[in-house]
């Protein structure tokens, strides 16, 4: 691992779209760079920040977290991921929480080495998007399903199509036949074929073994592949990797937007069907978030989901929109949020999948006005050979329930910021009882069920099937004897015969480049 010294001395050439305004943290970056010819962004000079490895109980040792493990120490476990995402969200120098400094997915995938740190802003055609991998109604057998089937379908707005016709994918064939398509990811967002935006994000260990492993190439991957029925693997990533998954909402800078909120259900809540945000009977609460409270109003109206469809009927029929008539009114500084002051320097596409979420959220573009808040993210780091898991989200009861238990009470002097208004959930191997066959129920509802995904889930299940095969083919769990959505399994499974697992990263599978191929499992 560098040292931070080392680390801070790494001059990065990050593509951002504009310069951002970190909503809590009160600044906003500048430019150093024009945008070059035939390039729609402009390049920032930043310094990828460590995570900070004082006062945030970062890095423990791998023989520390499997003690925690073998002695079924759970609440040290949940202890250590609020520290983690506590640090995350520290200040870098120019504001920003030090994780916003780090590599994209779009950066480590890039196909030039020169790509891979001063990306070009061209879209980025590599992968379907979550919503695509639903559409493929991917199922499984064992007691409990991976992946749901009918999810929502949300075509593109045809205001985001006009707009952006080179960020439109090609058509791809659903199961029944119809064709749909995507949005491309752009240098900085990615699709995530729904009202969130998403994003992939890398410290720098992480994105250095990516790109010196030439893991970005699918031949790369293509050259490990063992012969079936043998299994094989890649090296593992080194100590010190951290790998995110931000989800973010779009708000508008004006007015009242719903952001549903999940009240946690019994496992069997979902009766076997898809139990995403979309599905108001489930989350029955919305807050009202606004830039502006008044005083005096607590409570407010507020819509959204635009131009969404049941699945069986692609196009015919909507689900929205959808109103909560009570919603709690929540300040948008209540998350970690983000603003655009200049979205003409925006990548296009980028742009686009801007637009497209706020379409679908409030009917209309995203505006300079306009906010991103950050309302879940996946946080897995290399702190034990089978990765530490642990998943936050946005909550407007943040002090209730067993998701918020372990909090450690850090000075706000030492961790500024809303990160106390979410909860959390960790899976680092420990099974739902001593000696059992399965991991507990952990699972973050806003990816999660967003993604098909049952209740009765755990992260550690489903990121240490990450694979890669060649070509394409469907591999969750087919066959006699398959592990369910919390079975505890080796990688000797009968599932990966014939293929290479990549260390429980999804984004490797999902992105790798191959001429002609579109990856994406959506995780």
């Amino acid at each position: 691992m560098k040292s931070p010294v080392a680390r801070l001395k790494l001059i990065t050439l990050l593509l951002i779209p504009v310069a951002i305004s970190l909503g809590y943290f009160g600044s906003s970056a500048s430019y150093t760079k024009s945008p070059e010819p035939g390039n729609d962004v402009a390049q920032l000079l930043l310094i990828p920040v460590p995570f900070p490895t004082t006062g945030f109980d970062y890095p423990q040792p791998a023989s520390t977290v499997e003690q925690w493990v073998s002695t079924r120490n759970e609440s040290r476990a949940r202890e250590h991921g609020w520290y983690l995402w506590a640090g995350l969200n520290t200040p870098a120098p120019d504001g920003s929480p030090v994780w916003r400094t780090w590599p994209t997915s779009t950066q480590a995938f890039a196909k030039s080495g020169s790509g891979a740190r001063a990306l070009s802003g061209r879209p980025v055609n590599r992968q379907l998007s979550i919503n695509a991998k639903r559409l493929a109604n991917a199922s499984t057998t064992g007691k409990d399903p991976i992946n749901f089937p009918n999810p929502p379908y949300y075509p593109i707005p045809s205001q985001v199509k006009q707009k952006y016709p080179q960020c439109v994918g090609p058509l791809t064939p659903a199961p029944d036949g119809v064709l749909v398509q995507q949005l491309l990811d752009g240098p900085t967002f990615q699709n995530n074929g729904d009202i969130m935006v998403a994003g992939v994000i890398y410290d720098e260990d992480a994105f250095q073994w990516i790109r010196g492993q030439k893991l970005y190439l699918a031949q790369t991957l293509n050259n490990q592949m063992p012969i079936p029925p043998a299994t094989s693997a890649i090296s593992p990533m080194p100590p010190g990797s951290i790998v995110l998954k931000p989800m973010m909402w779009p708000v508008q800078g004006s007015g009242y937007t719903a952001v549903p909120v999940w009240d946690d259900l019994n496992p069997d809540a979902d009766d076997g069907k898809y139990v995403g945000f979309e599905v108001q009977k489930k989350w029955k609460r919305a807050v009202a978030v606004t830039p502006r409270p008044t005083s005096g109003i607590a409570r407010a109206s507020a819509t959204y989901l635009y131009g969404v469809y049941y699945n069986k009927m692609l196009g015919s029929k909507q689900i929205g929109p959808l109103t909560y008539k009570d919603a709690q009114v929540v300040p948008v500084q209540n998350f970690y949020y983000f603003r655009f002051p200049n979205l003409k320097t925006m990548a296009s596409c980028d742009r686009a999948i801007l637009d497209a979420s706020a379409y679908w959220a409030y009917n209309r573009e995203f505006r300079k006005d306009d906010f991103l808040v950050l309302v879940a993210m996946h946080v897995l780091t290399k702190e034990q050979p089978d990765w530490t898991f642990q998943s936050v989200w946005w909550h407007d009861k943040p002090n209730d329930g067993s998701y918020a238990a372990n909090r450690p009470n850090i000075p706000v002097s030492q961790a500024p910021g809303p990160w106390r208004h979410y909860l959390l959930t960790s899976t680092y191997g420990i099974t739902q009882h001593p000696g059992g066959k399965q991991w507990p129920i952990a699972y973050n509802p806003y990816i999660e069920l967003a993604a098909d995904h049952p209740i009765a889930t755990n992260c550690m299940n489903c990121h240490h099937r990450a694979a890669w095969t060649a070509p394409p083919a469907s591999y969750l769990a087919k066959g006699k004897g398959a592990p369910d959505a919390l079975d505890v399994y080796s990688s000797t499974n009968a599932i990966f015969n014939g293929l290479l697992t990549v260390d429980s990263i999804w984004s490797i599978s999902d992105r790798a480049i191959a001429a002609g191929r579109l990856q994406g499992r959506g995780r």
